[in-house]
């Protein structure tokens, strides 16, 4: 969601996500005598595209950048393979911001966005191409303007599922509550005075997200025992 510098791949916020991603795909594919929930797989993709970078990143920090940048100063940009690395690690961090509002475009109004990953890769592109003219706090402000657009194109996606008075499913909980912790970092960490020298706001607005998150789906999880099929109210729209 955040890059969080000092918090290990296996940090209790890694150890959350991964209870997340695990409720998740329970609720997506039921089993023990819970119905199928194939309406909450946008949820559970986004939830376990997240881990997998968090934890493809921490390698990278940890076996790569970490040493060369404590070689190379604060100053200096990176090189070599090191910018390989940096680059890759680069990708995986904006990834979030692209699942996300495919994310909610599936959650809400229940289409594909393929459209999203190729912006990903395009911007991905753009800024490895602009490295290092664009590193540092210009690049904290432009994640914080890619971060901005993602969050303003789900809202998007929400309204006009509301709009169009698509059935609320227990999936829209969960996005929504995936979209106020967002909006809450947006606000107060990546448009703040200066983002990257203190991530202890970040820390807990993660850690609380996931932890609210964790526990709706354990209600869910728990209201879905005893069902044989799931109920009409719960039972998303067609695909358009």
């Amino acid at each position: 969601m955040v890059d969080l510098p000092g918090v290990a791949p296996l940090s209790p916020l890694t150890i959350i996500l991964a209870a997340c991603v695990g409720l998740a795909w329970a609720l997506t594919r039921g089993g023990r005598g819970r119905p199928r929930w194939p309406f909450y797989r946008p949820v559970a993709l986004l939830l376990t595209w997240t881990l997998a970078t968090w934890l493809a990143r921490g390698a990278l920090q940890a076996w790569i950048l970490q040493p060369t940048r404590a070689a190379l100063g604060p100053e200096l940009p990176y090189d070599g393979p090191a910018r390989i690395a940096y680059f890759g690690e680069l990708a995986l961090r904006i990834s979030w911001h692209f699942a996300l509002l495919a994310a909610a475009v599936a959650v809400f109004l229940r289409r594909r966005a393929w459209w999203a990953a190729a912006a990903w890769v395009a911007v991905s592109a753009v800024l490895c191409w602009a490295y290092p003219g664009i590193r540092g706090e210009n690049q904290a402000r432009v994640e914080a303007i890619i971060g901005t657009i993602a969050l303003l194109g789900s809202g998007w996606a929400m309204w006009r599922g509301y709009r169009a008075a698509v059935l609320p499913v227990p999936s829209h909980g969960a996005m929504g509550w995936i979209l106020a912790t967002h909006l809450a970092i947006v606000v107060a960490v990546e448009w703040g005075q200066n983002p990257r020298a203190d991530w202890s706001a970040a820390r807990l607005v993660t850690g609380v997200g996931f932890l609210g998150l964790l526990q709706y789906q354990v209600r869910k999880l728990r209201g879905q025992r005893g069902r044989t099929s799931p109920p009409d109210r719960e039972s998303p729209t067609s695909a358009r």
